[in-house]
């Protein structure tokens, strides 16, 4: 595992290499961005060089006994915690306590990451203050969120923060084409729905359904500006039906409604969807800005509700409802 695989995030990345290379780690760590970005990618390749007996140039060794067991995922000085519930609890966080007191078995280091660190509980997040106010000098704790502001201020105080930014366009399709290949044509419109999101734009690009799902939508859509009931129904039918595909949905609903606001606005050449400009033309002139800005919200405000673990139909009920208008 190394950086030199690593698209983008040279700020991130550098400041990592620069703290190995000077021997100067903190003992506790924030990595933020939006989902996708590539925090947990760097979180491990931050790890693994942290547990290598042998790291070089930002790249560990790959044959000492650490990193032979974090590749095959049973190194016991490496502990990642995730959960698929709303919320980190009290209880895992003590685990943390009390396995740091254990000195690491093959390494200098012992390394947590806590995925979507923003779902600690306060109660949580008091009970890692205390190892992150004295922790064992061999202790590497690396916090994942998409909402730094989320976390109690005496964490953030308490740990270096590396913000991930959006990659270029540019970026996402070098990614795009050495891992998924394909046509130009097909990649250039993943890459603008991915929004500067390597792991969104990874994630479209593998899914089957991507294309039947956006021409659907791209029907049932300009429909909805008319208000009949009938066509809300046929709506709700398709987010029923759609659940799994849920996040894709959304994001194809999102880039819909934006090229409406760009093409209002005197932008038709800057449209994510420019294949099917006819469409969004004809109906950017039915809306007024303020309308689209709010259909902009309410699909961003049920993404962010669904991700919750909000109970769907009350979530989609209600984002029929302001679509609505």
């Amino acid at each position: 595992m190394d950086f030199e695989g690593i698209t983008g995030q040279r700020e991130v990345v550098e400041n990592l290499k620069r703290s190995l290379s000077e021997d100067r780690i903190s003992h506790a760590y924030i990595f933020s961005g939006p989902q996708g970005i590539g925090k947990k990618t760097i979180a491990r390749i931050f790890a693994g060089l942290l547990l290598c007996s042998d790291p070089r140039d930002g790249a560990t060794c790959g044959r000492c006994k650490a990193c032979l067991l974090m590749e095959n995922g049973t190194n016991p000085d490496f502990v990642s915690i995730n959960t698929d519930g709303p919320g980190i609890g009290v209880d895992l966080v003590r685990g943390i306590q009390a396995d740091s007191v254990l000195r690491p078995m093959y390494s200098r280091h012992k390394v947590y990451i806590v995925k979507d660190a923003a779902k600690m509980t306060v109660q949580a997040q008091n009970c890692l203050l205390k190892t992150f106010e004295e922790p064992p000098g061999y202790v590497v704790v690396i916090l994942l969120t998409t909402n730094y502001e989320s976390l109690l201020e005496t964490v953030r105080s308490r740990a270096q923060h590396l913000q991930f930014r959006k990659y270029t366009h540019d970026q996402v399709m070098q990614v795009l084409k050495a891992r998924v290949g394909g046509s130009g044509s097909a990649l250039e419109l993943i890459a603008g729905y991915a929004d500067g999101n390597i792991g969104q734009a990874l994630k479209l690009a593998e899914s089957s359904e991507f294309s039947v799902l956006r021409d659907r939508l791209f029907d049932l859509l300009p429909r909805i500006a008319t208000g009949r009931t009938s066509d809300i129904f046929e709506l709700a039918a398709f987010l029923e039906d759609n659940r799994d595909s849920i996040d894709v949905v959304l994001e194809i609903m999102l880039a819909y409604y934006r090229d409406l606001l760009v093409a209002r606005e005197g932008g038709g050449s800057m449209l994510i969807n420019s294949d099917k400009k006819d469409i969004i033309m004809n109906n950017a002139r039915s809306w007024h800005t303020g309308r689209i800005i709010g259909c902009i919200d309410a699909i961003a405000a049920a993404g962010e509700a669904l991700r919750q673990h909000a109970n769907y139909q009350l979530a989609t009920e209600y984002l029929l409802i302001r679509l609505q208008g």
